[in-house]
């Protein structure tokens, strides 16, 4: 009796174990997820097979993050310092990158983004803090906390959500396009002593050997070089570099025939030069000419560091380009004082009318959320359409014209009340 009571025993488990596989199954064909596959990975030493599921290396520990949590989450790996010595943080410390695998064709490479830095002294506060170095870097990250466009489920994000991303740290305070080779000293605070002398401190302007170093990287190290895809994405200022560099990051991916931009909340308006003119510390300080469009550089050789504007340096790429942008840009009114009705509506209409004129062959989705970013809120519609929507129409090589109707505040223009704002 104890034996058949046994096997018994093992029978129904079977049968349950059996159960729970064909649940996942159906629970995965009904999700689109993907199927669990292995990712041919070439390493600097050795080709080796990393297993994966929902494109994510099982022989990597877990956080304890949700199902859904797991489908977004990104590794985050170090650019090796030894392989590329030029590329250095603010303080000195070697770029990061989080990724999430997926489709080996198609990549997103996220630019992360949060301002600049103006002044030697303000570069030098910024390198002190996880803008400016990667000292004690995450492991892993959500990166569908940093926007809708990371989403995995493919009814709200249904170009992106199968690509393998690739989230790019940003830590040199100048738009991924410093060339300074030698440290930059700066003076620090005063001592006080017997001796009144001050520290000083170096700082890296490398943002441009960054870039190098993560494309190459990911091609030797993770694939990159079996893609037919590539799209070139940030929000912020990831964005802005996005839109005045995308050429410069084509041509370092030559080899992928399809390089496209996508650009969230970086299309900025420069009425009469007092928003470009911020750049020139940037300019000059960094040596960032090879980073910027030359065509545009030629075009304004008196005044070069407005080719870090979108409405200056897009009519020149030769890159395709999708913009999501808020008429209401919250970093923008904020940043001019214009929250008031009457100068956010004005500010609105020279916006749209601005990005209409310049991204004509381009496509667009305007919308009327008092916003900066996204976060990890839904994205909004337009009569049914939302931004990720006609991000993959135009993905299909349509040409895409989406304008939100409302006036300022529009309350009703956000999916949420916890757009960023900032």
């Amino acid at each position: 009796r104890r034996q058949a009571l046994a096997w018994a025993t093992l029978s129904a488990a079977g049968v349950l174990f059996a159960i729970g596989l064909y649940s996942a199954s159906l629970e995965r064909e009904a999700r689109n997820l993907p199927t669990p596959h292995k990712v041919l990975v070439n390493g600097s030493n050795a080709t080796r097979w990393v297993e994966s599921i929902e494109g994510w290396p099982q022989a990597q520990p877990f956080p304890s993050f949700s199902w859904s949590g797991r489908r977004s989450m990104g590794r985050r790996f170090m650019i090796p310092h030894d392989r590329y010595p030029d590329a250095k943080c603010l303080d000195g410390t070697p770029p990061a990158i989080y990724i999430r695998l997926g489709d080996p064709k198609k990549w997103l490479i996220y630019l992360e983004g949060w301002g600049y830095c103006y002044s030697l002294k303000d570069c030098l506060d910024r390198s002190r803090t996880s803008h400016g170095s990667t000292e004690g870097e995450d492991h892993y990250m959500n990166m569908r906390e940093m926007g809708p466009y990371f989403s995995p489920s493919r009814a709200e994000n249904p170009l992106l959500y199968d690509f393998t991303w690739v989230f790019v740290r940003y830590c040199d305070g100048g738009y991924f396009s410093g060339d300074v080779q030698k440290p930059v000293a700066v003076n620090g605070s005063r001592t006080y002593g017997p001796n009144q002398t001050r520290h000083v401190h170096h700082i890296w302007f490398r943002g441009r050997y960054i870039r190098e170093a993560v494309v190459d990287y990911l091609r030797t190290d993770h694939g990159l070089q079996h893609a037919t895809d590539a799209i070139l994405a940030g929000c912020s200022s990831g964005a802005i570099t996005t839109l005045f560099s995308v050429d410069v990051w084509r041509d370092l991916m030559h080899w992928i025939p399809n390089v496209m931009a996508f650009a969230d909340s970086g299309y900025f308006l420069d009425l009469g030069g007092e928003y470009s003119d911020e750049k020139k510390f940037i300019y000059v300080a960094q040596n960032t000419t090879v980073s910027l469009n030359p065509d545009c550089v030629r075009m304004f050789a008196e005044t070069p560091w407005r080719c870090f504007v979108a409405a200056n340096a897009v009519p020149h790429t030769k890159v395709p380009i999708f913009v999501w942008q808020s008429r209401f840009d919250s970093n923008q009114l904020l940043g001019d004082d214009c929250t008031l009705s009457p100068c956010a509506n004005k500010f609105g209409d020279d916006l749209k009318t601005s990005i209409q004129t310049v991204l004509a062959q381009h496509s667009y989705f305007i919308d009327g959320c008092f916003r900066h970013c996204s976060g990890s809120e839904p994205a909004m519609n337009a009569e049914g359409v939302t931004p990720l929507i006609a991000l993959k129409e135009w993905y299909h090589n349509l040409t895409v014209h989406v304008v939100q109707e409302g006036d300022y505040p529009c309350d009703d223009c956000c999916a949420s009340d916890e757009y960023f704002v900032f």
